[in-house]
């Protein structure tokens, strides 16, 4: 089968910093570490793990950050120990086709999103857990590098099919079509920014950024609170359009005036002193941001009142220069978040998710906009790129159906 994946090879990755200052698209060439290539169907290598067909899976942002490898090695994440191939895909719809006499309550048939896709405790079979998977978050693992996984070749969304260990599959209810389903993953992404720090009534929330993690971001915030004021900044108009569908009471589009723009919305205080420096004192209560590079968190602890909370959802391995003066000027709080979770003794992000999606609480029309077959993945990126033109939110690649 042919398969979507990156290898973690330091000369292919210098060999593609190099061509990609000459060519913008460097990464889908023959030189760069991401291949889509065949390799071996996986086989599930015990009882406690089951195998599935992949139906359809979204093209996150993660992919494109490890596809053209925008890490710098500097960053945190490289220093903790790696993967020598991380297969792509994890925004996925999924059917069972095998499940091991271990497995759980997974069977043949059921349709599955992907919970957990970082090596963890759960698949490397890590008994006792660390304090950190003890506790339901599985991203945060302790245990990173310190075994084996059973099995290199497990496939991933952007392959026809792939192994899961028990833990990792999560059931889609019957109640969410199969488009839903793609978007619970992400969905389950803003549902975890959102519990980090939930809104109060009569809050004025900013989300910075209207992608796909934005826009639901707006969606799940609305959802559990009906009575804040939320405002969105967008950067084109079919996304301002997409906010307030989704429940944004207003969307701004970012120009050399937003500081004032923020400060009439908000009632605060806008200055300005030497060199162009601005701060709002007053602002938002609660700002999250779903870009999370030096400009956006800059502007929001600017845009933070006084003892207010940021939200990081954005992933940016690539971090520079940021101002963080305002944390003890403005006793600002950041939070952050990295992907999902467990929320309470009883629910995951996922299932959060699931049942806001189910109780039509966050409708998801429109969100999808366009999709490839997956071997046209490289239109799909360059698609996913072009969004001015394109007006692409979310973009997805389907698997053939027999």
């Amino acid at each position: 089968m042919k398969a979507l994946y990156f290898e973690n090879k330091i000369i292919k990755v210098a060999v593609l910093n190099v061509t990609s200052k000459f060519n913008k698209y460097a990464a889908l060439g023959r030189f760069s570490p991401t291949r889509y290539s065949e390799i071996p169907e996986p086989q599930i290598p015990n009882q406690r793990w089951l195998k599935v067909k992949n139906k359809s899976c979204g093209l996150c942002g993660t992919d494109i950050h490890f596809i053209f490898m925008q890490m710098d090695p500097k960053c945190s994440p490289a220093a903790a120990p790696g993967i020598s191939r991380k297969y792509l895909g994890h925004e996925l719809v999924a059917e069972v086709t095998e499940a091991g006499s271990e497995a759980g309550d997974i069977k043949v048939g059921d349709r599955v999103s992907l919970r957990i896709d970082w090596p963890s405790c759960f698949q490397m079979e890590i008994d006792p857990p660390c304090r950190q998977c003890r506790l339901g978050n599985y991203m945060l693992c302790e245990n990173l590098g310190k075994k084996t996984m059973p099995i290199v070749d497990t496939g991933g969304g952007f392959s026809p099919y792939m192994v899961m260990h028990r833990t990792q599959p999560y059931k889609i209810p019957d109640t969410l079509s199969d488009a839903e389903a793609i978007l619970l993953e992400p969905t389950a992404c803003a549902v975890h920014g959102v519990f980090k720090q939930k809104p109060s009534p009569g809050d004025k929330v900013l989300v910075i950024g209207c992608g796909t993690i934005g826009l639901l971001t707006v969606a799940v915030a609305r959802a559990i609170q009906q009575d804040a004021k939320i405002y969105a900044l967008a950067r084109y108009p079919f996304q301002a359009e997409m906010a307030m569908k989704l429940g944004a009471d207003g969307v701004l589009v970012e120009d050399k005036d937003i500081y004032r723009h923020l400060a009439k919305l908000t009632g605060a205080n806008y200055w300005q002193g030497y060199f162009g420096n601005k701060i709002l004192l007053g602002g938002f209560d609660v700002v999250y941001d779903s870009i999370g590079n030096d400009k956006t968190i800059n502007d929001a602890l600017r845009w933070t009142r006084a003892g207010g909370n940021i939200v990081i959802l954005g992933i940016n391995f690539k971090p520079g220069k940021i101002d963080y003066t305002p944390i003890w000027y403005q006793e600002v709080n950041i939070i952050g978040m990295n992907c999902h979770a467990n929320e309470s003794e009883k629910d995951t992000s996922f299932d959060v998710a699931a049942r806001l999606i189910s109780e039509k609480k966050i409708k998801l029309e429109g969100i999808i906009t366009h999709r490839f077959p997956m071997d046209r993945y490289k239109d799909a990126i360059k698609t996913f790129f072009s969004k001015r033109e394109s007006k692409a939110i979310k973009v997805v690649l389907d698997h053939e159906v027999d």
